[in-house]
């Protein structure tokens, strides 16, 4: 069984309860379409600290949930689109904090897929 996560926007929070990308891992739809008859297990849905000030403000917080996400196995993290900034020139970049948070994901083994439903 493979062990999936989501990782979102804090900010996404105030609009997002989570629906589109639920459906699209229990449909198996969209990024989650390559998974086949695989066997899945959400292990997390979680959101990162906020914006770059707030995040370093507890970083203490953030090392604890990535290290939970590590700790309950989780193989593969889906990041939303809601952790990227659109630009002034309509393309998106990603967040300085979501980056970081997929760097150490990536360090310690976690695959990371950019997107969940379409």
């Amino acid at each position: 069984m493979k062990k999936v996560a989501v990782l979102r926007c804090l900010e996404a929070e105030r609009v997002c309860a989570g629906a589109s990308c639920f459906a699209a891992f229990n449909e198996r739809k969209a990024h989650f379409s390559g998974y086949g008859e695989e066997e899945l297990q959400m292990t997390a849905f979680f959101t990162c600290n906020g914006c770059k000030e707030i995040a370093m403000n507890d970083e203490a917080g953030l090392q604890e949930k990535l290290e939970r996400v590590v700790q309950i196995g989780t193989e593969v993290v889906h990041v939303g689109i809601c952790t990227q900034i659109r630009t002034a020139d309509g393309s998106r970049k990603v967040c300085p904090v979501i980056e970081e948070m997929v760097q150490y994901l990536r360090g310690h083994g976690i695959e990371i897929v950019w997107g969940t439903h379409g």
